[in-house]
Parts: C-alpha cells; sequence; structure tokens
C-alpha cells in the first residue's frame, strides 16, 4: 500500500543571492518538528494533530490522492487532489489535521 508523507515546520528560512528575485528562496527550515506516515487506502484516513508550533506541512503522496485539511477532515475524492511523486506545501494552522483518501 502506497503512503503520504507529512513533514511539519515552524517557520520558513529566507535565502537570498544577490538581490536579484531568481536568486530568493523561501524554503522550509530544517529540521522538521514532526514526521507522519498515513497509509492511502480506500477509506479516509486522518493524521494525529500537528504540532502547536507547526505553521506549514509538505505532503509527498506515494500514489495518486486526495487531501483535506480542518479540525476533523474527511478526505473524499472531490477533495483536493495530489499526484504522486510530488511535493506540495501548504501553511495550516496549528492543531489541525490532515486526511488522505486514495484516487479512484
Amino acid at each position: 500500500m502506497a503512503n503520504l508523507h507529512v513533514t511539519e515546520f515552524a517557520s520558513l528560512q529566507t535565502a537570498v543571492g544577490t538581490g536579484h528575485a531568481e536568486e530568493s528562496a523561501q524554503i522550509p527550515k530544517m529540521p522538521p518538528l514532526a514526521e507522519q506516515v498515513l497509509a492511502i487506502g480506500a477509506a479516509s484516513a486522518a493524521s494525529v494533530a500537528f504540532s502547536a508550533r507547526t505553521r506549514f506541512i509538505c505532503l509527498t503522496p506515494k500514489a495518486d490522492c486526495h487531501v483535506a485539511v480542518g479540525d476533523t477532515p474527511v478526505a473524499t475524492t472531490n477533495s483536493k487532489p495530489l499526484t504522486a511523486g510530488q511535493d506540495y506545501y501548504y501553511g495550516v494552522t496549528p492543531g489541525h489535521k490532515v486526511a488522505v483518501i486514495a484516487a479512484v
């Protein structure tokens, strides 16, 4: 069974080059606060609550899926679709959860 990797971050690190916009980037500051792995299946599965310090998450699905984020999220096939093998970054509310379900 494929998994959804959830990585929690407290802040972004700004990397600045010589001042040109193309040389500046905002990237997650390592190490992460927490990491979770959720099984992607036919039923919605929710994570544990994000840390009180979590402000950003990175979602890395190993199979196509759909996700929902909130207090008590339930993912459906109408939820946000994610493509396998990509990293997706989102700002989140501390204490919320992410739920995942397999794409059909």
